[in-house]
């Protein structure tokens, strides 16, 4: 297959140029390829890597934390439809034998993927395990029933339900044992700071230790201060990687702008969606705890947000109306959630040898058609 005649998104810019897919990866891209067979004329048209949601909890009333394997497809399915063509699979604090079953249930999918080439589905990348290492100040739409002191056993049993499958696995910095915990698997697994009254000196040692990420920055955290700069003073000071969630609900604009500005190689957009994404205004419960939608934005009873209910593309197209430049959105969206877990090889750019995950748009970003591994969705 053959993509003509597009503007294609490489490197971090926009140039003219044509694309050979075969067998679901990238073969060739160059000013001019031939052939003529199964060509897709691109005229007019922006082709951009597909979106990498390191953090997504479910849609379409679904959620990872409780969803069976048939029922995860049909959400992987709908998030290649919007644009994302690759996930974590995101599960959140919960009972502990229902959290056996979503690693098992993940794991199953993940394992079907792998055996077929012709799929149609967003690509489950991996699992990020959001609770139940969490502090209660902070614990945000988490069941503080569930939550947990840091345990290495425990952990180790998640993982090895999952096949392995942990990539990104967010804890309290200020619990018991964290230090321990974030130097004894940072070669492993990806440690993102979550959910806490870090302070700064708390999150400077943690990064010392090892963790490289923050989850959704801003929120369910100690606010920044001049005098207490807490876990958001820490990103630019020791790099750390930040999830931004980008709805205009959960951050102002003004200030997704000024991260933005200030350490746009950390910034990684994402939509922390829950399981009422795609579906209207009501009452629903996620987290196992209930929740009410309204004007898309998504609460407990306590007033306290709960996920959002947009898609990573939406989180995009969002960022871009904030007057984020386009080049920096879809790095923030594609690339940089990959390189975060050192994935980059394989997705999140448009590059030889990685998957032919593809989005054609059009000059106001409109989403026109999406490939997956070269399948037509």
């Amino acid at each position: 297959m053959i993509f003509r005649h597009g503007e294609v998104f490489i490197n971090g810019k926009f140039e003219r140029k044509d694309i050979l897919v075969e067998d679901g990866f990238v073969k060739e891209i160059s000013d001019t390829i031939t052939g003529n067979e199964n060509e897709v004329d691109c005229t007019g048209l922006r082709i951009v890597p597909g979106f990498f949601d390191i953090h997504t909890h479910g849609c379409l009333s679904y959620d990872f934390s409780k969803s069976n394997p048939a029922e995860i497809k049909e959400m992987c399915e709908y998030y290649a439809k919007h644009g994302v063509t690759s996930i974590l699979a995101t599960t959140m604090t919960n009972e502990e034998n229902q959290y056996h079953r979503a690693m098992v249930y993940i794991k199953e999918v993940m394992d079907g993927q792998k055996e077929h080439s012709d799929t149609k589905e967003a690509s489950i990348e991996g699992i990020n395990m959001e609770g139940p290492f969490f502090g209660i100040e902070k614990k945000g739409a988490h069941d503080p029933q569930y939550l947990r002191r840091i345990s290495q056993d425990l952990f180790d049993e998640y993982n090895e339900l999952s096949g392995n499958a942990i990539r990104l696995v967010d804890i309290d910095p200020t619990l018991d044992g964290a230090l321990e915990f974030i130097q004894r698997n940072k070669e492993f697994f990806t440690i993102s700071l979550a959910h806490t009254m870090s302070t700064f000196d708390q999150a400077e040692a943690a990064a010392k230790a090892g963790a490289t990420h923050v989850t959704h920055l801003f929120n369910a955290m100690r606010p920044l201060l001049h005098r207490e700069p807490g876990l958001v003073g820490a990103v630019s000071e020791f790099g750390l990687n930040a999830e931004i969630i980008c709805d205009g609900i959960h951050i102002h604009p003004a200030v997704v702008k000024l991260m933005f500005k200030a350490v746009p190689e950390q910034m990684i957009l994402i939509s922390d969606s829950i399981n009422p994404t795609g579906l209207p205004d009501g009452e629903y419960v996620a987290g196992g705890l209930p929740i009410t939608v309204k004007d898309h934005k998504a609460f407990l009873k306590d007033g306290t947000l709960a996920g959002s209910t947009i898609t990573l593309f939406d989180a995009v197209k969002n960022a871009v109306s904030f007057g984020i430049p386009i080049e920096e959105a879809i790095l923030s969206a594609s690339y940089y959630p990959a390189k975060s877990l050192h994935l980059e090889d394989t997705v999140g750019s448009i590059g030889v040898g990685r998957k032919a995950d593809l989005l054609l748009v059009d000059g106001d970003f409109n989403l026109k058609q999406v490939y997956v591994r070269g399948n037509e969705i």
